[in-house]
């Protein structure tokens, strides 16, 4: 009996084209029973909500309450991009893998939030796009910071 691998993928919105490459690169490495679990851990950003309206003493509980979904929501419009790339890399290579998308709250350390994740959901890989241009601050953190992890930084569709 094979063991199963439990795989993750990190998504960001910065990086679409390399998310969309590390899930299709998980999909391709993964056999038949593993899962794979793709993660969107937004940026919490507070000054940049706040810097974005005239008087925030103004502000009310709803308007707060809604800026602070707006990472959850564009991480869901993200999701749907890598999940319309996933079932498409599945059915060319004639594959059915079970894949979970999902997106945290938003973090003020998504590094950190990224590995305790991994290690929260029993992952023994780690696929993550370069970053914009590849030079993305996230992936040499996880390389240097995984513990028990398999880090895999897909930069196929860097020149």
């Amino acid at each position: 009996m094979a063991l199963s691998t439990k795989m993750m993928v990190g998504v960001s919105i910065k990086d679409i084209q390399g998310a969309t490459r590390a899930v299709r690169k998980a999909i391709d490495l993964a056999q038949p029973g593993d899962k794979i679990v793709a993660l969107n851990i937004p940026k919490l950003v507070p000054e940049m909500m706040l810097s974005s309206m005239n008087d925030p003493g103004d502000a009310t509980e709803e308007t707060f309450a809604a800026l602070a979904n707006l990472p959850s929501r564009a991480g869901a419009n993200m999701q749907a991009q890598i999940k319309e790339a996933a079932e498409a890399e599945m059915k060319k290579l004639g594959k059915e893998i079970a894949i979970d998308y999902k997106v945290t709250q938003p973090s003020g350390d998504v590094k950190s939030g990224l590995l305790a994740a991994c290690k929260a959901e029993g992952a023994s890989m780690l696929f993550l796009g370069p970053g914009v241009g590849g030079n993305g601050s996230i992936p040499p953190f996880a390389v240097a910071h995984a513990k028990g992890l398999t880090v895999c930084i897909v930069r196929d569709h860097i020149e």
